[in-house]
């Protein structure tokens, strides 16, 4: 079997060593005419043959010269520095974004693995050493082929604004603790403060890893006790991403499941599609057998062969000797050769030039395969950012946009509590849910590598939602159907959910939606779709059913990511609120409403203070008969009960008339006041102008407060006016003569409270009863007229003074003296937001704009082709 290891060793002429069986042969640089740039073309060179991979191939033994070292150099200038250029751009615009993330090699390893070794053999230049932690910050390296024979790096804090310091790469290994000074201070804490190292360099493969802080065990003396855990959760952060490649760096000496890193890898990469290892120090394994534990390690973790790969780097004492890297890799090649000779049939790459190659290719695939996606996040996020700033608003500005601005926003808000008490308002106040009618939409999601997800035994389903309005939309896909039973792959179709969930306080009676669900592949075919109409609450669950509408068969053949996109229109909906819920309650009704349910309550707690029953009740009677006793021998006629004594009985059934009108009051004046914050607060938003809002929610306060004081005294005037007996409304006769003949009817329909009373049973009364028994029928009539007389004044002047009169009237002009009645730097101040908000605009703007230049970034990149 035939073994090809490629692997430049830097020396003045430019030779690459290509080893067949072992025996290295020589092959010159030939130069290769440069043709139009496609990535599809730089995508097929890659995925043939790289010089630097080492993996078993019959096919590759041949004694003939070959040239790959140089078609790798001009496919790097052609197409894979300008794909790593835009990948890191991307990154650096985006940094801010934890929904996006672009590709990044992450190089992780536990402390004194050998990686900062590894980095120095991957840059060819020098980076900090020494006892303890050296990396405390990530250091982003992004390694670049000089494009003249001038060598040179750049270095800057990724946070900062300045631009980067230019260095000579004798000086990166000083510079790189100065940065880290700065970022993370002088002790030995460990920080997430990136620092940005870019290496021009000859000879150099053009690569961009995140180099992370080595894990560690036990804090020193400097550092926090928690610093394991804090080493690892910045791993995690930097791992999680699915487009984080992650080159774990695992030294030979020891068992590679007590690697950190490793674990890490498994518990965020189960399957292994991101995770490379690196095994390092391979010429330090003394013992027999690193072939058998290599080989054991990739099946235990599942490793693809072309992912591992082992490296010969400085050990310690040539640390301690400065021994120059170019000796180092020529070291590298003849410890390679020993384990050639040795006859062992290597199970994995083997050297840094092998590595570096092989991350080029991996770095190049996964950049491909994912600025599509990225391209899609930055334009949601433009969007969802947009929808923030227009809720944040602008800041007004000058004196004259003040005016402006605060007369409209006063006269919306009077216009709308003047609609609200006449029961006319417009959508917005009689909708206050936002529903979703009339709305066209769409739910997008991307599912990377579909093939792999159905072939997992318990595929999840995966799902995206969209709230439009207040309902809650969502498309669940299932890779695998959702009917558990099948077990027949043939029969395992990709399957469609689209469902909504309104919200708590409405019940949907029709919602009819018109939809259109389809599948897409990266470049841009549409594999299959389907579109329906219907009313979905009709479904069960608010959804419509599984449609199966990828066949397993047409499945077997889609490979990489996949788009699903529905596009929804909600032609109609019906809905009705549910009692009880918070759709019914005052925040949902207009004042008209409210007033109108306060008016009725009144009316009902005034019936309520002395019942028809008890007015009519044998108890009540003795009541009359003990004061009427109480007074007779008094002047007037033999036998004739004083007038005094109806009067005094009305007096005291009057007693509790002033605690239901207190309560009717205060509850009109906390409706109009709650309206009004509800107004204010949706118009002139407490969040966008604090001083302006209060300054709004007072003046409603005091101006309401004022005109319930004034109808106060007005409330007690006409309980006043009750004092006094009298009444010219034939409403009072009427009422007993209306009485009287129900107790001589024989009717079934006779009021309950009568059913007791009958002409036989009143003549059998004696004198005295019987007159007892008119003085009921005459009170419980003049109750009756004052109830309805001294409510309907109740109501009429509530409505005057504390709704009609403040609202129609004074609330416009007190609004407009106290916000204009100020000097002009003070109506200024009015709309100028705090200063929390004035940051959160600053920080959106500033989001905006690095958002919008990755958009224009990658819009001027031929994307479309990319995908191709």
């Amino acid at each position: 079997m035939a073994l090809k290891f490629g692997g430049d060793v830097p020396s003045s002429s430019s030779t690459a060593f290509n080893f067949e069986f072992g025996v290295p042969t020589v092959s010159t640089k030939k130069s290769r005419t440069a043709k139009p740039f496609k990535f599809a073309d730089a995508k097929q060179e890659l995925d043939g043959p790289l010089n630097g991979s080492l993996v078993p191939n019959s096919q590759t033994a041949t004694t003939e010269p070959r040239s790959d070292t140089t078609d790798f150099e001009n496919l790097t200038k052609r197409h894979i520095r300008p794909l790593i250029e835009l990948n890191d751009r991307i990154n650096a615009l985006t940094s801010k974004e934890t929904t996006i993330n672009s590709t990044r090699i992450v190089v992780a390893g536990d402390q004194s693995h050998g990686k900062t070794s590894l980095l120095e053999a991957l840059s060819g230049v020098d980076l900090p050493r020494g006892e303890g932690i050296q990396t405390r910050v990530p250091l982003v390296l992004q390694l670049r082929q000089a494009k003249t024979s001038y060598e040179f790096a750049l270095i800057k804090i990724e946070s900062s604004p300045q631009k980067p310091e230019r260095i000579s790469l004798e000086d990166i290994s000083k510079k790189v603790r100065e940065y880290t000074a700065l970022a993370a201070g002088q002790g030995k804490e460990v920080l997430d403060a990136p620092i940005e190292l870019k290496i021009f360099r000859r000879d150099q493969d053009d690569l961009t890893l995140v180099d992370l802080p080595g894990i560690t065990r036990v804090a020193v003396k400097g550092q926090t006790g928690d610093v394991e855990a804090l080493i690892l959760g910045m791993c995690r952060r930097y791992m999680k991403p699915e487009e984080s490649i992650l080159l774990n760096v695992v030294s030979a000496m020891v068992d590679f499941s007590t690697s950190a890193s490793l674990q890490l890898s498994r518990e965020l990469d189960p399957q292994g599609k991101r995770t490379m290892l690196c095994i390092t120090k391979i010429d330090q394994y003394q013992e027999n057998g690193l072939h058998d534990k290599i080989k054991t390690g990739i099946e235990m973790m599942e490793l693809d062969h072309d992912h591992v790969f082992a490296v010969r780097n400085r050990s310690q004492e040539e640390n301690k000797n400065e021994l120059p890297l170019d000796e180092v890799r020529r070291l590298e090649v003849l410890e390679t050769e020993k384990i050639l000779q040795m006859g062992d049939v290597p199970v994995c790459g083997l050297g840094v030039a092998s590595l570096s190659k092989q991350l080029v290719k991996i770095q190049h695939d996964q950049i491909l395969q994912t600025l599509p996606q990225i391209k899609l996040q930055v334009q949601k996020q433009i969007k969802d950012l947009n929808v923030k700033m227009k809720k944040l608003g602008r800041p007004v500005g000058d004196v004259t946009s003040c005016r402006t601005k605060a007369i409209h926003l006063i006269e919306t808000c009077v216009i709308q509590l003047q609609n609200e008490i006449v029961g006319r308002a417009d959508q917005t106040s009689t909708d206050q849910l936002n529903f979703c009618e009339g709305e066209s939409f769409e739910i997008s999601m991307v599912i990377k590598d579909l093939a792999s997800l159905r072939k997992e035994k318990n595929s999840k389903v995966v799902d995206q939602s969209k709230t439009v309005g207040e309902f809650d939309f969502r498309l669940t896909i299932h890779p695998l159907g959702d009917d558990h039973e099948i077990k027949d792959d043939d029969q395992k179709h990709i399957a469609s959910y689209l469902s909504f969930k309104p919200p708590l306080s409405v019940r949907v009676k029709r919602i009819e939606v018109d939809v259109n669900v389809s599948a897409v592949l990266e470049n841009g075919r549409v594999v299959a779709q389907y579109s329906f109409s219907r009313d979905m609450s009709k479904d069960g669950c608010f959804g419509y059913g599984w449609t199966y509408f990828i066949s397993a068969k047409e499945a077997k053949g889609i490979k990489g990511s996949m788009t699903f996109v529905a596009s929804i229109f909600v032609e109609k909906l019906e809905i009705e609120y549910i009692e009880g819920k918070e759709a019914n309650s005052k925040e949902y009704m207009l004042l008209c409403a409210q007033l109108n349910n306060l008016q009725d309550k009144m009316v009902s707690d005034v019936d309520l203070l002395h019942s028809n029953s008890h007015l009519f009740s044998g108890s009540f009677r003795k009541g009359l008969g003990r004061e009427v006793a109480a007074c007779r021998g008094g002047i007037g006629l033999p036998g004739v009960i004083a007038p005094h004594v109806s009067v005094n009985v009305l007096k005291r059934l009057r007693l509790k008339l002033p605690d239901t009108t207190n309560d009717f009051r205060q509850c009109v004046l906390e409706a109009c006041v709650s309206k009004s914050i509800m107004i204010v607060n949706k118009h002139a938003e407490k969040k966008l102008y604090p001083k302006f809002h209060e300054l709004m929610i007072n003046e409603c306060n005091r101006i309401f407060n004022s005109q319930c004081s004034i109808l106060k005294s007005h409330h007690q005037l006409i309980l006043g006016w009750e004092e006094s007996v009298r009444s010219s409304n034939h409403y009072f006769m009427d009422t007993v003569q209306s009485i009287r003949a129900s107790i001589s009817s024989a009717s079934e329909e006779k009021p309950s409270y009568l059913q007791h009373l009958t002409d036989a049973g009143i003549r059998e009364m004696s004198n005295d009863e019987q007159r007892l028994v008119d003085m009921q029928i005459e009170i419980f009539a003049y109750w009756k007229l004052m109830k309805k007389r001294y409510v309907d004044y109740i109501i009429m002047s509530t409505y005057s003074e504390l709704v009609n009169k403040p609202i129609n009237e004074t609330l416009k002009t007190s609004l407009m003296d106290a916000v204009f009645g100020r000097k002009d730097d003070e109506l200024v101040k009015l709309f100028s937001p705090n200063d929390r908000i004035e940051r959160e605009r600053d920080n959106i703007i500033s989001r905006l704009g690095r958002l919008c230049e990755a958009r224009d970034a990658l819009n001027d990149h031929d994307t479309t082709r990319t995908i191709g």
